[in-house]
This record gives C-alpha cells, sequence and structure tokens, in this order.
C-alpha cells in the first residue's frame, strides 16, 4: 500500500516565521490600504495648511463705470481679483486638524501592522502544527505497519488467529485515511498563511522553522504598563479627539473677520487696492450648531478614548490569562500524559508479542500514544498564539516567538 505524498515545497519557498511577517508588511492589502490612507491624510495636511487660494472673476453686471451693463472683454474694469487673509484663525485650526488626523493615520497603521503580525504568526504556527501532526501520523503509520507485518507472520506461522490479521489491516487502512486527512490539513493551513501574506492561496509556501516551545513569565503589571504605552489604538482615539477639537475652533473662527484685498485692471494701472473685511452679519444659528455639534463630538470622543483604554487593559488580562492556561495544558501533556501514554504503548508491544495483550489491546493503546503526541503538540501550538496574542496585546513584539529553542521529543518514541 502506497504512503500518500504532500506536494514538495522547494527550500527557496520555505521562510522563517520573521521572513513571513516581512513579506506580509509588503504585500498584505490591509498593510497596503493603511499606508495609502497615510499619504492621503499628508496630502490633506498639505491642503489644509495653504491659504485661501485667491480669485479672479469677469462680469459686465458690476460695471459702474458704463451707464449700461456690459459685458465688454476689452473694458478692464470687468475683470476683478479678490484675495482672502484668513485672519479669523480657521487656517492654524485646519492645520492642527488635519495634522492630527494624519497623526490618527500613522496610528491605524501601526494598528493594521500589530493585526497582521498576529494573523501571520497564528497561520505560521497552524503550519508548524500541521506539519508535526502529518509527522506523527506517519509515525503512527509505520507503526501499524509494522504490527501488520509481525501480525501476519504470525497467522502464517500458524500462531494467532486470522481475524488479527484482519483487524492489522484495517487499521493500516485506517490510518492512510488519517494520512491524507493530515495532508489536506497542511494544504489548508499553507492556503491560510497564503493568504495572510497578501499573496496567491494556490502559491507554494511551507515553514522551514519547526515548532518551538519555551515558557515565559512576564509580571502582569509590566504588561500593562507597556500596553499603555504602546498600544496604537488609543494613540489614535487621541489624535482623533484632538482632531475633533480643533473642528471646535474651526467652527468658532466662522464668528470673527476674515481680511480682503481686491482690485480690478483699471484701478491697478494707478496701484490702487481694495482693503475691506468679511464676517457674519448674523448667525441664523449654522454657526452656533456647528459649534456645539463639534463640541459634543469632541466629549464624545474623551469617553471613546477612556473606552480604548478599558479595552486595553482587558485585551492583556484575557492574552496573559490564555497564555497561562496553555502553559499549564503544555505541561500537564509533558508531565504526565504523553509519557503514559507511551509507557503503556511500549509495555502492551511487548505483552503482544509474548501473547499477554490481543491485537486490539495494542491497536487502542497505539491510538491513544498518537493521540496524545498530536494533542500535546496542538497545546504547544496553541501556547505560541497565546504569546501572539500577548503580543498583540501589548503592542510590540514578543521575543520569545523568534528565539524559543526547538522541542525535543517526549519519550523514546519510534
Amino acid at each position: 500500500m502506497s504512503i500518500p505524498q504532500l506536494p514538495a515545497v522547494s527550500p527557496s519557498e520555505s521562510v522563517s516565521l520573521e521572513q513571513a511577517i516581512q513579506i506580509a508588511f509588503r504585500d498584505n492589502a490591509q498593510v497596503k490600504a493603511s499606508r495609502y490612507q497615510v499619504e492621503a491624510a499628508k496630502a490633506n495636511l498639505t491642503g489644509q495648511r495653504a491659504p485661501i487660494n485667491p480669485t479672479f472673476t469677469y462680469g459686465g453686471l458690476n460695471n459702474s463705470v458704463a451707464p449700461t451693463p456690459t459685458l465688454n472683454v476689452n473694458d478692464p474694469s470687468n475683470y476683478s481679483f479678490l484675495f482672502t487673509v484668513e485672519t479669523n484663525g480657521a487656517n492654524q485650526w485646519r492645520t492642527s486638524e488635519a495634522s492630527n488626523q494624519l497623526r490618527q493615520a500613522q496610528a491605524d497603521a501601526e494598528t493594521a501592522m500589530l493585526n497582521v503580525r498576529q494573523s501571520v504568526t497564528n497561520a505560521y504556527v497552524a503550519v508548524q502544527i500541521a506539519n508535526r501532526g502529518l509527522e506523527d501520523e506517519r509515525a503512527a503509520y509505520e507503526d501499524i505497519k509494522r504490527i501488520r507485518d509481525l501480525t501476519k507472520k504470525q497467522f502464517e506461522a500458524g500462531a494467532a488467529p486470522q481475524t488479527n490479521a484482519i483487524r492489522a489491516d484495517i487499521a493500516l487502512t485506517q490510518e492512510v485515511g488519517n494520512l491524507l486527512t493530515q495532508i489536506n490539513n497542511v494544504k489548508g493551513a499553507r492556503t491560510n498563511l497564503n493568504i495572510a501574506l497578501g499573496h496567491k492561496p494556490e502559491e507554494p509556501i511551507d515553514s522551514i522553522e519547526k515548532l518551538e516551545y519555551v515558557a515565559i513569565h512576564p509580571n502582569p503589571a509590566e504588561l500593562q504598563k507597556l500596553a499603555a504605552t504602546n498600544r496604537p489604538e488609543v494613540k489614535s482615539a487621541e489624535f482623533n479627539r484632538d482632531a475633533i477639537r480643533a473642528s471646535v475652533g474651526l467652527q468658532r473662527s466662522q464668528y470673527f473677520p476674515d481680511l480682503v484685498v481686491g482690485t480690478d485692471l483699471r484701478l491697478v494701472k494707478s496701484g490702487v487696492l481694495l482693503v475691506g473685511f468679511t464676517m457674519p452679519l448674523f448667525d441664523f444659528g449654522s454657526i452656533h450648531g456647528a459649534v456645539k455639534s463639534a463640541e459634543k463630538n469632541a466629549k464624545a470622543q474623551d469617553a471613546q478614548v477612556t473606552i480604548e483604554r478599558q479595552q486595553v487593559r482587558q485585551d492583556v488580562e484575557s492574552a496573559y490569562e490564555a497564555l497561562t492556561i496553555a502553559e499549564g495544558t503544555v505541561d500537564a501533556f509533558q508531565g504526565g500524559l504523553v509519557p503514559q501514554a507511551e509507557a503503556l504503548e511500549q509495555r502492551i508491544e511487548k505483552g503482544y508479542v509474548l501473547g499477554g495483550n490481543t491485537i486490539l489491546d495494542l491497536l487502542d493503546a497505539q491510538s491513544t500514544l498518537r493521540s496524545a503526541r498530536i494533542a500535546y503538540y496542538g497545546a504547544i501550538g496553541n501556547y505560541r498564539q497565546a504569546l501572539a496574542q500577548l503580543e498583540r496585546a501589548v503592542g510590540q513584539p514578543v521575543s520569545a516567538l523568534k528565539t524559543a529553542p526547538e522541542i525535543a521529543p517526549i519519550g523514546g518514541g519510534k
């Protein structure tokens, strides 16, 4: 019976976790979108800093020279120029608003990169788990194949009933199905990693790093301090609040006058400029309403900043709790379940060879060991993903994700 094979991936197509993250920072659509938003905010700031554009008008209806309005294109008094100087402070308020919007876009871009880092890490670890699971399935296949061959020889020698040989053949066929399932798991994990990177799902890719595990024991209080300093969501909310506060000033500036300088072609020849100012004669409520609306929006954003800070604290607490639970699960497998399952399988196999245990006892023990190993490495993967969750909650990389040593197999194994 042939063993199913996974499509090969060349070494050049296998990447480390850090390489995968850097590729995603380059190719992931979410990161690209956030960068375009930053560029748009920069362009907006440039525009908002600029003074009001001067205007040029042509119109004979305002001709005060000729008794009758005329559209004579040769009449210099029909051409006028107007330049407004924003003495009401609107330019400064617009600049402040746009500047804070740029800072908000930059903070949002940092958030996007944190999100992508976590999703890539989770996808990469899922590939590692799937690869390790495939190794365990292949080892289980070899174990069952060895037992099948032994049972067949015992039957042919008259030392075992034919039912044992049939049962071993069935177990081997079932394990082929398990292999096919695990191969599909690896393919699915690779597809998800490609999507996280921003690549086509079918592109060949694999993890070059083996599944790793090292326990870290951070101080929860220090984690909260780091998160309060690093999390860009809080910075984004604060910059948005400052932009809204600038909007209050911008709306209120409409109450104050702007300086207006103007002339026409007839007057400019004699060096005459007309200087005046413009401001609302009455406010029927539009300016007052705009100011009040901006003030209320600023207060609402103050509340949003508080919500973001509370969410950050909750994120850190949840991530730390997940890390603690994941470590306890790994310890439980390392300290008891896996070694016990390995010892049980070895004892029952020896008993089967000596006639003290049945084929069903042996196959059950092998199945238990296989499940324990797969669950153990899955628990290590969960711990690694809990580290990624903690990294996201704190807002900065956790060095253990890149420096953890490769795990050593528990027990002798086969």
